[in-house]
């Protein structure tokens, strides 16, 4: 699989996408490597430019990147941002189990989702191996976390480690 780094998903969480939701995961990522390029351009643009006019050394070179990484993280953000508003909308359609245990509810931010999930494993389930397998079970929450699947999977993993 190619690099894709516009968002953090998990290999299991690609596995329960569907073939249309991975194609727009690689369109974005494509228009963010498009991006990373043009600025790359334009930095080695801007850097001619002021060795031409024989200011290069001064701090208007750093000044110019500064700007220019501004505005790449600032698009790169939008991009990232519309992705997981579609990853995120896109995913309810899926089917899901109707016996999960907690609240299914993608009206929610994906901080609320980690909540209600982070509470219903931590009620439940007191020894931290049991609790690790019992998620390491959970189809839903792969969908249902989103780029949080990740954290919250290591976090029962260290704990269950210890």
């Amino acid at each position: 699989m190619e690099n894709i780094d516009i968002i953090s998903y998990t290999t299991e969480q690609y596995a329960v996408l569907s073939e249309t939701q991975i194609a727009h995961i690689r369109e974005v990522q494509q228009e963010k490597d498009e991006l990373e390029f043009k600025l790359k351009e334009d930095k080695d643009r801007e850097k001619f430019r002021l060795l031409k006019n024989g200011i290069y050394r001064s701090s208007v070179y750093q000044s110019v990147c500064a700007e220019l990484d501004e505005r790449f993280n600032e698009q790169v953000e939008t991009l990232r941002n519309g992705l997981l508003f579609y990853l995120r909308y896109s995913l309810k359609d899926m089917e899901e189990a109707e016996s999960c245990p907690y609240e299914l509810n993608y009206a929610y931010s994906y901080e609320e989702r980690l909540a209600v999930v982070r509470t219903y494993y931590e009620t439940t389930y007191s020894d931290p191996k049991e609790r690790f397998a019992a998620f390491c079970e959970d189809k839903n929450a792969l969908n249902y976390l989103g780029e949080n699947y990740e954290s919250l999977y290591e976090f029962y993993f260290v704990e269950a480690s210890v």
